[in-house]
C-alpha cells in the first residue's frame, strides 16, 4: 500500500510538472505568435493590401465624358460615378516554407450619364442611372526559397470575377517571382517578374520593383511599389499616421447589352490614378478609421467582348480628371492559418 501511494505521489508529481511544462510551452508559443502578429500589423498599417479586410465608400465628382464607338464619336455628357469597394484576406494554411491564403472582394458602382449630345444618327444614347456589383475571389499560394544563395519568393495564384452566383465571367492566372536585390537599416529593394494568363490582359508578363526608404531626419518613409503606387509615409503618434502620393487601380464591370450592333455580353473596364493624400487612425486595438482625398484620374476607359482582349474594344470613353472623396473602415492582420 505505501509503494502504491508512493507511485501514485509519483504519478501525481510527473504529471503535475508536465501540466506545468505544456503551459509553460502554451505561454511562449503565445507570446511568440503575439510578437508575430504585432509585427505584421506594423507591416500592414504601411502595406494596407495586407489588411485582413476592409470596406470604403468612394465620391468622384462629375466630369465630362466624350465616348466612342468603333473608333467614331457617338456622344457627349457628364458622368458621376459612387463606389462601394470592400474585401477580407484568409489565410488557410501555413507549412515550413508554403503558405494558402484566400480573399474575397465586392464592388458596387453607380454610374450616372446625363445631360447627352448625340453625335451619330444611327446610335443613340439614353441618359441613365444604373448600379452594377462585380464579386471577386482569389487562391494564392506562396513558397519561400532560395536561389544562387539569396532568398526568392514565388508565388501563384487563380482569381475569378463575376456579376453572378452561377457562373464565372472572368478567370486570371498570375504567378510571381521577386527577389530581394538590397536591405539596410533604412533602405530596401526587391524585383521580380509577374505573369499574367488572361485573354483579356494587354500583356502577357510586366517587371515588379518594390522600394522602400526610410528619411531619419524628417520621420518620413518612401514606398515605391510598381506599378501600382508611389507614396510617402509619415506616422505622427501610434495611433495616427498620413500618406501623400500616387496609387494605380482597376475596376470591372459586367453589361448585358440589347443592341444588336454590339456584343451582348461586355466587359467595362477602367485604369485610374488616385493622386492625393490620406489620414488614418488606430481607433481600437485592430480597427483603422480612414479618409482620402484628392484628384481622380481615369488613363482607360474601354467596353469589349468578354472574351476579347481590352485592345479590341468597340467603345472607348475620355474623362477628366476630378476631385473625389473617399472613408474606409479596415482591419489589421487578426486571422491566424490553420495547419
Amino acid at each position: 500500500m505505501k509503494n502504491r501511494i508512493l507511485s501514485g505521489i509519483t504519478i501525481l508529481s510527473f504529471l503535475s510538472f508536465l501540466a506545468k511544462a505544456q503551459t509553460g510551452e502554451q505561454i511562449l508559443k503565445q507570446k511568440i505568435d503575439s510578437i508575430k502578429m504585432a509585427a505584421l500589423s506594423e507591416y500592414a498599417i504601411k502595406y494596407p493590401r495586407l489588411r485582413q479586410g476592409f470596406i470604403a465608400t468612394d465620391i468622384i465628382g462629375e466630369a465630362d465624358i466624350k465616348a466612342e464607338l468603333n473608333g467614331k464619336d457617338v456622344y457627349e455628357g457628364r458622368a458621376q460615378m459612387t463606389r462601394i469597394r470592400s474585401n477580407i484576406n484568409i489565410p488557410f494554411s501555413q507549412w515550413g516554407r508554403n503558405s494558402i491564403s484566400g480573399s474575397i472582394s465586392y464592388q458596387q458602382q453607380r454610374f450616372q450619364v446625363g445631360e447627352l449630345v448625340n453625335k451619330d444618327p444611327e446610335f443613340t444614347a439614353p441618359e441613365m442611372t444604373t448600379t452594377k456589383s462585380t464579386l471577386g475571389f482569389t487562391a494564392t499560394y506562396i513558397r519561400s526559397d532560395s536561389l544562387l544563395n539569396r532568398p526568392v519568393y514565388y508565388s501563384g495564384s487563380i482569381s475569378g470575377l463575376t456579376d453572378e452566383l452561377s457562373s464565372i465571367k472572368r478567370l486570371t492566372y498570375f504567378g510571381s517571382i521577386t527577389m530581394p536585390v538590397k536591405r539596410t537599416q533604412n533602405t530596401m529593394l526587391t524585383a521580380g517578374l509577374a505573369i499574367i494568363l488572361d485573354p483579356s490582359s494587354p500583356i502577357p508578363a510586366f517587371p515588379i520593383i518594390s522600394y522602400w526608404h526610410k528619411y531619419n531626419y524628417a520621420g518620413l518613409e518612401l514606398f515605391i511599389d510598381m506599378p501600382s503606387r508611389i507614396v510617402l509615409h509619415k506616422r505622427f503618434t501610434r495611433k495616427s499616421w498620413a500618406t501623400i502620393g500616387t496609387e494605380m487601380g482597376n475596376s470591372y464591370a459586367f453589361f448585358n447589352l440589347n443592341q444588336p450592333q454590339l456584343p451582348q455580353n461586355a466587359v467595362y473596364s477602367t485604369m485610374e490614378f488616385r493622386s492625393g493624400a490620406s489620414f488614418e487612425y488606430l481607433a481600437t486595438k485592430k480597427l483603422v478609421l480612414g479618409v482620402n482625398g484628392g484628384l481622380f484620374t481615369t488613363a482607360t476607359s474601354r467596353m469589349f467582348d468578354r472574351n476579347k482582349k481590352p485592345d479590341d474594344y468597340f467603345i472607348k470613353t475620355k474623362t477628366g480628371s476630378v476631385p473625389y472623396l473617399s472613408f474606409s473602415a479596415s482591419y489589421l492582420p487578426f486571422l491566424k492559418s490553420r495547419k
